[in-house]
């Protein structure tokens, strides 16, 4: 829930952020709640709650609600098998992409001078090189930015015609906020692609364009083969191939470059 406020905030009035501060702080009572009384509660309308759940892209009340259960519950699908936890994972990936508002982010990458990428771990990385395989085949060059150090040395080139791709897990950017923050008053274009899971994300804050996939960590009760519990990234790769499609059919002609 927190992720779509962040979304959608300038479309959000007063009324609507004190509705949504008191649903925030009560949660699991509000998900429970019909809309009439969860309207009560807040002193307004029936037709207010409304339309702040359709201010986040939810098309109904009963959309709202079943979003705000999954937040409330995020160990619900731990009960799951992988592979039932993954078609969850890959249908809410594929919802917070279809409600996503995609035809600016076609157009960066359309028109963009310079296309440049660069993950937080090597499982962004690898994401990346699969943005860069399937771009080339329609004409657009992703540039892959190895490292941090890459990243600072490459600030001065970029300006307000290129596109930056920044690939996070949590959206935690404490190691190049400084980047971003300068990225931004240079009024360079960034795409964050990050996971919905993480509250605070600092980095879909702070960059004009975001996309988001759901993921699941599995604990392991026996770690003697592994050093942490792992966490599942097939929808990172699912919403990489979703933006590349989305794209070549928003320019099914595939020509390259400024126009």
């Amino acid at each position: 829930m927190e992720m779509l406020i962040n979304k959608y905030y300038e479309q959000l009035n007063e009324n609507d952020l004190s509705t949504l501060h008191y649903i925030i702080e009560n949660k699991k009572k509000c998900s429970e709640l019909s809309i009439t009384d969860l309207a009560n509660s807040c002193n307004i309308s029936k037709s207010s709650v409304l339309r702040t759940a359709q201010k986040l892209g939810f098309s109904g009340f009963s959309e709202f609600k079943y979003s705000l259960k999954l937040d409330i519950d995020p160990e619900a699908g731990k009960s799951k098998s992988y592979f039932q936890q993954t078609m969850v994972n890959v249908r809410r990936t594929m919802d917070f992409f279809e409600k996503a508002d995609l035809l600016p982010i076609y157009e960066k990458i359309k028109f963009a001078d310079h296309i440049y990428a660069y993950g937080t771990g090597w499982a962004q990385r690898n994401a990346i090189a699969e943005l860069k395989r399937n771009f080339l085949n329609c004409g657009r060059m992703i540039n892959n930015i190895e490292a941090k150090r890459e990243l600072d040395m490459g600030i001065g080139f970029l300006n307000e015609r290129d596109l930056l791709i920044i690939i996070s897990l949590s959206g935690d950017i404490s190691d190049i906020i400084e980047a971003i923050r300068l990225l931004s008053v240079k009024k360079v274009p960034v795409l964050s692609i990050t996971n919905a899971n993480f509250d605070h994300n600092e980095l879909a804050s702070l960059v004009p364009y975001n996309l988001y996939y759901h993921s699941t960590m599995y604990p392991l009760k026996n770690k003697h083969q592994i050093k942490e519990d792992p966490i599942s990234l097939v929808t990172l790769s699912f919403l990489c191939e979703a933006l590349f499609f989305g794209y070549l059919f928003q320019y099914p002609d595939n020509k390259e470059g400024r126009e």
